[in-house]
C-alpha cells in the first residue's frame, strides 16, 4: 500500500476518534459576510511600478453553544482574520497578494443577525447567536495588524510577548519591545501591512477573487468549512487612482482555490495534530498522448508549512518544463524540481516553506494521461504529527482518469466588431497607421500617408495642459461628427476636453471621449527644443509634435495626426524614444466595451475594421461532451451555433489526430481546421441551432487510457463556397471513473 494511502485511512480514522489538542466543545464561528473590497492607496507615486492597499468587510456570529472570547490585544484569545486575493489567468489560479497582516479583533458588538437574535453577550465575549461586523475601515487600521507568522493557525493561539504589537512600529527596542504591553504603532502611508498587491498583478486579464479567514483559539476542525469564505471582484485603473468593486461571482464557503474553473479540489490534514492543505490540479491535454499538469496548493491551516511536494509518475512517462510560482518574487528563494524515482519532486529552500495563508503554484509535462492518485507534502518544520500531509490529486500515474479536452476552435459565423483598439506598448516609430472611414466605422491599415512639414500656429502647452481647437469642417468618425479637437500635451487628441492625464490606462481609455492616442505617455513640450504644431484649412487638419521631450529618463517624441473632411486620419511616426509606459491607439470611448491590448504592429498589414456601434460576434460551430468519456457509460455530443438553413450534421470519429490539423481553406472552407481521421461517421439532423448525439462506451477496462477524437460537420450552405462548417474537436481519454 503505497504511503498516500495509508495515511488517509489512518487521518480519517484519527479524526473518528478525537479533535486537536485545544478544542473546545460548542465554539463555533461563522462568516456571515464578505463585502466591499476597498483601495486605500497606493506607494510609491509611479504607476505601474507601486503597489496598492487594500482591505475588506466581515461579519461574523456566532452559531455555536458558547461564547466566544473576545479579549482585545495585548490579552491574546480572540478572533483573527487573515486576508487573500487571487487571480485566474491562463488556466493558473495565482495568490498575487502578499501573506497580509492579520486583523485581531478588538471587541464584540454582538447584535442580532444570520445567527439569530443576540443574547446580549458582548465586549470580551461574543455570546451565543450574536453577530459583529468589521468594516473595511476596520480591518485596514494598522494597531490591530499583526503578522501571520504569529499566530498558529491550526490551535488558534497567538503569544502576545515580543510580538509586533509588543515591539511597535518603529521598534521601540529593549526592553519595551518584549516586554508583554502595547507599544506604539505609527505609520502613515495607505499601504504598509494592509492586503498589499502589486499594481502590475492588477493590469493582467483575468478573473480576480479576494477572500478572508477566521482563526478562533480552540475551534475544532469539523466546524471550520464556514470559517473561510471568497468571492469574485474587479479592478480598475482610472489614470490616477484604482477602483475596486464585486464582480457578479458571490460569496461561497471553502478554499479560495475553488474559482479555478476545471480544476479537481481536495484537501488533506496531519490527523489532529496539525492543520489542512487545499490542492487544485488539472491535467491538460497536449496532443499526441502528452499532458500539462497544474497544481495550486493552499495551506489554510497547517501551522508546519510545507516543504516538498511529491508528485508520483509513472515510470514510462517522461516529465519536462517543470515551473514553480510563490508569492514574493524573488527567483533566489523558488523552490527547485526534479524527477526523483518515480516521483516529481519540488523543493524549498529552507527560507520559503509554503506556510499558512499562502497558494504557490507548480506543474510541468508528462507523456502518462492522468490517474486517481495524491501527491503529498512534506512538512517544513519539526512538530507533533506525521513527516507528510496527504492529497488527493489528479497524477501522470494509476488508474486513468476519464478526461475530455477542447482542440482548435469551429468555423462559421463571424466575428465581432470593436469600436476601440489599444496597445499598451511602442513599437512604431519610422512607420504609423491610417483609418479609412467605412459606414459608421473604420478601416485599419499600415501608413497610407505621408509626414507633412509642420507648419500653423505653436500652442502654448506646457506639462499636463490641454488645449481645445476649433476646426473648419466637420471631422466625420464612428457615426457621429466633430468640429473641435482637444490637444493634450500628454500624446492624444480627443474630440472634446479629455483631461490632461499624464498616466496611460486602457480603463481611463475606454471610459473618456473619442481619442486618437498617437503616443500617450508623460510628455513635457516645455523643455526646451520641442514644440506642439496645429495648421488647419478646409482641406484638411495637422497637429505635429515635434521633439518633444519625455517627462522622465530621457528621449523625445515627434509624430503627428492627419485629419480630412472625408474622415480619413493618418497617424505617423517619425523618432519616438524612450521607456515611459504608453497607450497607442483610438476608441469610441464613453465606456466602451474593453476589447483587449492587441500588437497594432503586427496587426497592420492584414488589417482590421472598427464599427459603431461595436457589432457582436456571430459564434462558430461548437462541440462539446456532456460528460467525461467513463467506460460503460453513455454521454452525448452536444453541437450548439447550427447555422440557420443547415440542412443536415454528421458526427466524426476516430483514434487518429492530426496536429496540428489540416487548413480546409484550400476546398472553400476558411477558417477550418480537421483535426482527426474520417474514420466513423453517424448523420443527425439539424432543425434547430443545437444538436445532441447520444455515444455508449463498453465496459472495456482495457480500452483504458485509449485515445477517441470527434468533431461535428454541419452542411450549411452560404457559410462558405464549401457550403460545409465544422467544429472544434474534442479529445477524449478513456478511463474507468
Amino acid at each position: 500500500m503505497n504511503r498516500y494511502l495509508l495515511l488517509s485511512l489512518g487521518v480519517s480514522f484519527a479524526s473518528a476518534l478525537s479533535a486537536q489538542s485545544n478544542t473546545v466543545v460548542g465554539l463555533n464561528g461563522r462568516l456571515e459576510t464578505l463585502d466591499n473590497i476597498t483601495y486605500w492607496g497606493r506607494s510609491p507615486a509611479v504607476h505601474p511600478a507601486g503597489v496598492v492597499g487594500m482591505s475588506m468587510r466581515n461579519t461574523m456570529c456566532n452559531p455555536g453553544s458558547v461564547s466566544i472570547p473576545w479579549y482585545a490585544q495585548m490579552a491574546e484569545n480572540h478572533p483573527k482574520f487573515g486576508f487573500i486575493i487571487t487571480r485566474l489567468s491562463g488556466d493558473r489560479m495565482v495568490q498575487i497578494s502578499d501573506r497580509s497582516y492579520c486583523k485581531h479583533a478588538f471587541t464584540s458588538a454582538s447584535t442580532s443577525g444570520a445567527c439569530g437574535p443576540c443574547n446580549g453577550i458582548g465586549g470580551n465575549l461574543m455570546g451565543v447567536t450574536c453577530s459583529d461586523t468589521y468594516t473595511a475601515g476596520h480591518n485596514a487600521g494598522r494597531g490591530n495588524l499583526g503578522p501571520a507568522d504569529e499566530i498558529n493557525p491550526w490551535l488558534g493561539t497567538w503569544p502576545h510577548t515580543g510580538s509586533f504589537f509588543d515591539q511597535g512600529f518603529p521598534n521601540v527596542g529593549s526592553p519595551g519591545n518584549n516586554d508583554g504591553n502595547q507599544s506604539p504603532i505609527n505609520i502613515s502611508d495607505p499601504v504598509t501591512n494592509r492586503v498589499t498587491i502589486k499594481e502590475t498583478d492588477l493590469l493582467v486579464a483575468g478573473s480576480y477573487y479576494y477572500g478572508i479567514q477566521l482563526i478562533h483559539e480552540g475551534e475544532a476542525v469539523a466546524v471550520r468549512g464556514d470559517n473561510i469564505k471568497s468571492r469574485g471582484m474587479t479592478a480598475t485603473w482610472n489614470g490616477s487612482n484604482w477602483s475596486v468593486a464585486n464582480s457578479a461571482v458571490g460569496e461561497v464557503f471553502g478554499s479560495i482555490l475553488q474559482h479555478w474553473t476545471g480544476a479537481d479540489l481536495n484537501s488533506g490534514g496531519n490527523g489532529n495534530d496539525d492543520g489542512r492543505f487545499f490542492v487544485g490540479s488539472k491535467a491538460t491535454s497536449l496532443g499526441g498522448g502528452n499532458y500539462h499538469y497544474e497544481y495550486a496548493v493552499h495551506n489554510v491551516d497547517n501551522n508546519r508549512g510545507g516543504a516538498t511536494l511529491r508528485v508520483p509518475i509513472d515510470a514510462s512517462a517522461v516529465a519536462t518544463n517543470f515551473s514553480f510560482r510563490d508569492i514574493d518574487g524573488n527567483p533566489l528563494n523558488d523552490w527547485t524540481s526534479a524527477r526523483v524515482g518515480n516521483e516529481i519532486v519540488f523543493t524549498a529552500p529552507p527560507s520559503n516553506p509554503l506556510n499558512w495563508n499562502e497558494i504557490f503554484n507548480f506543474g510541468f509535462d508528462a507523456t502518462f494521461a492522468p490517474g486517481n492518485g495524491g501527491v503529498t507534502l512534506d512538512e517544513a518544520r519539526v512538530g507533533p504529527g506525521a513527516l507528510f500531509v496527504a492529497v488527493a490529486a489528479k497524477v501522470p500515474s494509476g488508474s486513468t482518469f476519464a478526461q475530455v479536452t477542447s482542440v482548435g476552435t469551429g468555423c462559421g459565423g463571424t466575428p465581432g466588431c470593436a469600436n476601440s483598439f489599444y496597445e499598451l506598448s511602442f513599437d512604431l516609430a519610422n512607420s504609423g497607421f491610417t483609418m479609412t472611414p467605412t459606414a459608421g466605422g473604420y478601416a485599419v491599415s499600415s501608413l497610407l500617408g505621408a509626414w507633412i512639414t509642420p507648419a500653423g500656429s505653436t500652442l502654448a502647452l506646457t506639462d499636463d495642459s490641454g488645449t481645445l481647437q476649433a476646426i473648419p469642417f466637420a471631422l466625420p468618425f464612428m457615426g457621429s461628427t466633430t468640429n473641435n479637437l482637444w490637444v493634450c500635451s500628454n500624446g492624444f487628441v480627443s474630440t472634446a476636453n479629455n483631461g490632461t492625464s499624464y498616466t496611460p490606462s486602457a480603463s481611463a481609455f475606454l471610459g473618456g471621449q473619442p481619442t486618437w492616442a498617437a503616443v500617450w505617455r508623460d510628455l513635457n513640450p516645455s523643455t526646451p527644443g520641442g514644440s506642439i504644431r496645429f495648421d488647419a484649412n478646409a482641406s484638411r487638419v495637422v497637429v505635429s509634435f515635434v521633439n518633444v521631450a519625455n517627462y522622465s529618463g530621457g528621449g523625445t517624441v515627434t509624430c503627428q495626426w492627419q485629419f480630412y473632411p472625408s474622415g480619413l486620419v493618418h497617424v505617423i511616426y517619425q523618432a519616438a524614444t524612450g521607456s515611459l509606459q504608453t497607450l497607442v491607439g483610438f476608441t469610441r470611448g464613453g465606456g466602451a466595451a474593453d476589447p483587449g491590448a492587441i500588437d497594432i504592429s503586427a496587426a497592420l498589414p492584414t488589417g482590421f475594421a472598427l464599427c459603431h456601434p461595436g457589432a457582436p460576434s456571430v459564434p462558430a460551430l461548437a462541440l462539446a461532451a456532456s460528460a467525461r468519456p467513463i467506460l460503460g457509460t453513455t454521454f452525448n455530443f452536444n453541437t450548439t451555433n447550427i447555422p440557420a438553413g443547415s440542412l443536415l450534421g454528421l458526427q466524426v470519429l476516430s483514434q487518429t489526430q492530426y496536429a496540428p490539423g489540416i487548413d480546409l481553406t484550400s476546398i472553400g472552407m476558411p477558417g477550418c481546421t480537421l483535426h482527426l481521421g474520417l474514420d466513423v461517421l453517424t448523420q443527425f439532423a439539424t432543425p434547430g441551432a443545437s444538436a445532441s448525439v447520444p455515444y455508449t462506451l463498453p465496459s472495456t477496462p482495457s480500452l483504458s487510457g485509449a485515445q477517441l477524437l470527434s468533431q461535428s460537420v454541419t452542411l450549411s450552405p452560404g457559410q462558405n463556397p464549401f457550403g460545409f462548417v465544422i467544429s472544434n474537436a474534442l479529445l477524449m481519454v478513456l478511463g474507468i471513473n
